[in-house]
């Protein structure tokens, strides 16, 4: 389901031009032909290499890519996301060719949490909201108000596959129909490989579009749920596996949160460091050679990458390293809280166009005036489908109002209702109450979720836009950012940020315990 091509909108063209649901497409979509690579400051982005889709059409992997690429130069492995700033879209009429954020890691994306929101502006509450949302909408080539037609495409795909095509035979030559009823139409049980769990089971003759629909979203939530860091021996990143020969938890205790255990481990690591029993790893035992299998750096846990671990969890400055307090947000073992916060990436891919300062003086308005002119402000929905979304676009020179507000544009927003108790809470229950609409809707301007840090190796550029290349640029871009945050110069600020005091000195460290967390994902 996760590399079904067949749902995407330019395959419901071809077959309205009269081709056969199980014939393969006549002309791939061109967006295709090659896979996109960032190329630095400021974001932009070339075609570079054969795309693995070409003479396809859009699918779930197009923009979550693994393996496709491994062994080319200056591609390689990825942790279920691009190469691209923004990912590339089919192409419409609505003028829109990339999509609005950078592509996000899957990878521990379905990690428990409390609360439980997708996307890095908090827009959906389940996965299967996010999958049908995907399959029915504009990274499939589907315009807002294309909705329904979308799901009835998908659910003639379903009925109709005959497990003749190219991908049904990768995986047992089986139609839909017989996968997810787990019998074969000489009525026998599939082979085990090919058997679906009988609670995801359906009878496609007899379920409506809606069951199917639902069907399908749950065997690919299945399937993300089961995309998970550190999990297997032979994949630990040198920092999991200095954890496990120095004897430390690898997680928290029962009712300990994510913070209070990543205090924890810290002090627990200074107390084994001062009594000499502290262990470091100088190489990986699960390869020949001792190195990584899908990243160049070395495979090490050692001195520079304690004294980065240090600086990553100390919130206090000391004579000899800075505070990263990156641990208020980035809290192991996921690294990331999966909160929203605001560090200043949308205000300077903004004022990066338009000058400094120019953020400050961009009209943002109240509750009631976004309310008032909800389709020049809110994003199109299948409910909306003419809203321009003016804040939840990439700033551009040619539209001084376009930019990227994140979870504003979502929160206390009708059009997606099963998201506002849980973005409330996360915007007005943190410590402190919002006491008016305006204050909460306030707070979440420019606030994006939090992403994991995990295997950054496999996952560059970073920022939600796409806009840093590098780990080292992205340490720098913390010292200003803290700093700026402290001289009051970033519109509504993460209060976290202020605390954060980094020094130049700090930042091959910090590199250095970043990369730790790589690991041989595949």
């Amino acid at each position: 389901m996760f590399l079904e091509t067949r749902f995407a909108q330019r395959f419901y063209d071809f077959v309205t031009r009269g081709g056969d649901i199980n014939e393969p497409l006549d002309e791939g979509d061109p967006k295709l032909e090659k896979t996109y690579r960032f190329f630095g400051l400021p974001p932009y982005q070339i075609p570079f290499a054969p795309g693995p889709f070409e003479g396809s059409t859009y699918n779930c992997r197009t923009c979550h890519l693994v393996d496709e690429h491994v062994g080319q130069q200056e591609l390689g492995m990825r942790a279920y996301n691009d190469f691209a700033s923004r990912s590339p879209l089919p192409e419409r009429d609505d003028g829109q060719s990339v999509t609005v954020r950078n592509s996000p890691v899957l990878v521990d994306s379905l990690a428990p949490r409390d609360p439980f929101l997708l996307h890095v502006d908090g827009e959906f509450a389940s996965a299967r909201e996010v999958i049908i949302a995907t399959l029915t909408g504009r990274n499939l080539g589907w315009l807002p108000d294309e909705g329904d037609l979308a799901a009835r495409h998908a659910c003639e795909v379903i009925r109709k596959d005959d497990g003749t095509g190219a991908l049904a035979k990768e995986f047992g030559g089986f139609s839909y129909s017989e996968v997810f009823s787990g019998v074969s139409e000489s009525g026998e049980a599939l082979p085990e490989p090919h058997r679906i769990a009988a609670e995801l089971r359906i009878y496609v003759p007899e379920n409506s579009c809606d069951e199917i629909l639902i069907g399908v979203a749950n065997l690919i939530e299945h399937y993300l749920a089961d995309l998970k860091f550190s999990k297997e021996a032979d994949i630990l990143s040198p920092y999991d596996r200095f954890l496990s020969i120095n004897d430390l938890s690898t997680r928290p205790d029962a009712g300990e949160s994510d913070e209070d255990y990543s205090d924890r481990l810290l002090a627990q690591i200074n107390s084994l460091d001062e009594s000499g029993e502290l262990q470091f790893v100088e190489r990986n035992p699960a390869t020949e050679d001792g190195g990584f299998q899908f990243h160049d750096q070395p495979y090490r846990f050692g001195e520079i990458e304690l004294q980065g671990l240090r600086v990553f969890f100390n919130r206090e400055p000391a004579a000899e390293r800075g505070a990263g307090n990156c641990g208020s947000c980035h809290a192991a073992p996921h690294f990331t809280d999966f909160g929203f916060h605001n560090i200043g990436v949308t205000q300077v891919e903004y004022e990066a166009i338009h000058g400094q300062g120019s953020f400050w003086k961009l009209l943002i308005p109240t509750i009631g005036q976004r309310n008032e002119q909800a389709d020049l402000y809110l994003p199109a929905t299948a409910a909306d489908p003419d809203r321009q979304g003016m804040f939840r676009r990439p700033a551009s020179e040619s539209e001084p109002m376009a930019t990227d507000l994140g979870a504003w544009s979502i929160f206390m927003n009708k059009d997606y209702p099963n998201a506002q108790e849980p973005l409330h809470r996360s915007f007005c229950q943190n410590g402190t109450g919002c006491k008016t609409a305006d204050q909460a809707l306030e707070r979440s301007i420019a606030a994006f979720k939090t992403p994991t840090l995990r295997d950054l190796g496999h996952s560059a550029p970073y920022m939600h836009n796409g806009q840093i290349s590098d780990l080292h640029a992205s340490v720098a871009f913390y010292i200003a950012a803290s700093a700026n945050s402290r001289n009051g110069t970033i519109r509504n600020v993460d209060p976290e940020l202020r605390e954060v005091r980094i020094t130049p000195n700090d930042i091959q460290p910090l590199v250095s315990f970043l990369i730790s967390l790589y690991e041989d994902y595949e």
